[in-house]
């Protein structure tokens, strides 16, 4: 994620907050870790990485216009030096002990986004991120305060998103993306990986919100209660105010334990009592309604507020986001009447439980990023009880990712859908067969069942196999517009694929 470069700069002297000679007359426009992105006069810093050391792409950023190269002094560095000498680069090279957990800090003093006060909202969680973080952000658009969204979507100020490949970017460019947008209010998906990275250091989060757990990134956590304390990481940052808890959710108890007792805390469900509390009442294929009560206490006055939410978002599971993004709402002091009238206006996030209809003739098609064991069922056990026919499944799974929940999205898929169709997904530098493999022993006795490597050929097959009524999800990739595949990227989007086939086939 490169966001547009902020118009600033400032002297090396100043943002390492020293005096040094060799470097007080140098001038930086911008902080990048990255040597692809590097911009004439930006500074370079060298971080160590798993399997290199950015100094070995410092000759790269110096022909491209770096000024200053800094670097993190260790092992792996000293060895990089004896490759390439720093009076080879031609520009000045800077030792900055840590300088990888000093980020937060040179981010925050070179972009100044603390100055900029935006009200930061994290949302972490499994499931439902990228929707409550979209519907906050286009919430307050839509209320005439132009609000930024950064999360697996992309980043901008909705609808207008940028992609990005990371849910969370790194912390250089998150800091830089927040000066550009130069908002007031900013939701922000925090991954797992960005909290244990410490993407969001030097970031001053005024609301932290927690959707659901389940199993994922287990390739990296390692266990699930490694995965469940780095997301508890967001609810024990400094300076933090308020936390809106989706207590349907065991995890959620945890976290509201675990949490300062200063901090504001909002609890939401579907089920039980809580500070805001949502009913569906409604739910089809052109979207659901859900009634909400609030229940909070000010200056010890009980204030109690009742309002109705009719959203063109479609699957039950979609109530518990909604019910969330009013809290982010409300944490923004919007007011309770008016928080509920903007989300019914609100539209889905793209690739998310998103339809696509073509004739009379053609199957109603459903494109949705599900790509976890509990996302995918709940997917598809909304699709079961909405489907009037056939439920079809196109999906597969990711490669180089937790091995360990394929079988698990193939037992889904077999639970629920009629029709199963196992594709590629991003197989990445894996065997795209051993994945296949591995979620074809989940559905061995399924009378009907279809394997195509080619993402695009087994989209084809289950629109024109399928019949008018029948509903097909295709899952796994939602907004993605590429495919990764034996170490290549190439174009490709779920939707686009649908809407050809539906035009080809009418």
């Amino acid at each position: 994620m490169m966001a547009a470069m902020v118009a600033t700069a400032m002297s090396l002297s100043e943002l390492l907050n020293c005096v040094q000679a060799d470097i007080s007359g140098i001038r930086i426009t911008d902080l990048v870790s990255d040597s692809r992105q590097i911009q004439p006069g930006a500074a370079f810093l060298a971080l160590k990485g798993d399997e290199t050391h950015g100094l070995e792409f410092a000759s790269e950023a110096v022909e491209r216009g770096a000024n200053v190269v800094l670097y993190d002094p260790d092992i792996g560095s000293s060895q990089s030096f004896r490759k390439k000498p720093q009076n080879l680069l031609g520009v000045p090279v800077v030792a900055i002990p840590d300088l990888s957990s000093r980020l937060g800090e040179l981010a925050a003093r070179f972009y100044s986004v603390a100055d900029i006060s935006p009200r930061l909202v994290g949302i972490t969680g499994t499931n439902g991120k990228s929707t409550v973080a979209y519907l906050a952000a286009q919430a307050q658009t839509l209320r005439g305060y132009p609000s930024a969204y950064i999360g697996t979507i992309g980043f901008g100020i909705p609808p207008k998103l940028e992609p990005q490949l990371l849910t969370t970017p790194d912390c250089l460019s998150l800091h830089r993306a927040l000066a550009a947008f130069n908002v007031t209010h900013a939701a922000i998906e925090v991954s797992s990986h960005a909290l244990s990275q410490d993407r969001i250091a030097g970031l001053e989060f005024e609301t932290a919100v927690f959707t659901n757990l389940s199993r994922d990134h287990l390739d990296y956590h390692g266990n699930l209660e490694d995965y469940q304390a780095t997301k508890a990481r967001l609810f024990q940052l400094q300076g933090l105010r308020k936390a809106v808890l989706f207590s349907d959710d065991s995890f959620a108890v945890s976290l509201a334990h675990q949490m300062d007792r200063s901090i504001e805390q909002t609890s939401v469900s579907l089920k039980n009592k809580a500070n805001l509390k949502g009913r569906l009442i409604d739910s089809g294929l052109q979207g659901i309604t859900v009634s909400v009560s609030s229940s909070t206490n000010q200056q010890r006055v009980d204030i109690q507020n009742e309002g109705l939410i009719t959203s063109p978002l479609v699957g039950d599971f979609n109530a518990e986001n909604l019910v969330l993004a009013l809290g982010v709402l409300l944490s923004w002091d919007v007011p309770f009447d008016e928080a509920c009238a903007v989300l019914s206006a609100c539209k889905a996030p793209p690739g998310r439980m998103e339809i696509l209809r073509g004739s009379s003739s053609q199957p109603t098609v459903v494109v949705d990023y599900a790509h976890t064991p509990e996302g995918l069922e709940r997917v598809l056990n909304n699709l079961r009880i909405l489907a009037s026919a056939d439920l079809w499944c196109v999906f597969g799974c990711g490669g180089e990712r937790d091995a360990g929940k394929r079988a698990l999205m193939g037992a889904s898929a077999a639970r629920f859908a009629d029709h199963i169709v196992i594709t590629d997904d991003n197989p990445r530098g894996e065997n795209p067969r051993i994945i296949i493999d591995e979620i074809r022993r989940a559905v061995i006795d399924h009378p009907d069942v279809r394997i195509e490597h080619d993402r695009a050929k087994a989209i084809r097959e289950a629109l024109v196999r399928a019949g008018p009524k029948d509903l097909v999800l295709v899952a796994g990739k939602g907004h993605e517009t590429w495919q990764y595949r034996a170490g290549k990227k190439h174009k490709f989007e779920d939707v686009a694929v649908v809407k050809q086939t539906l035009g080809e086939y009418a």
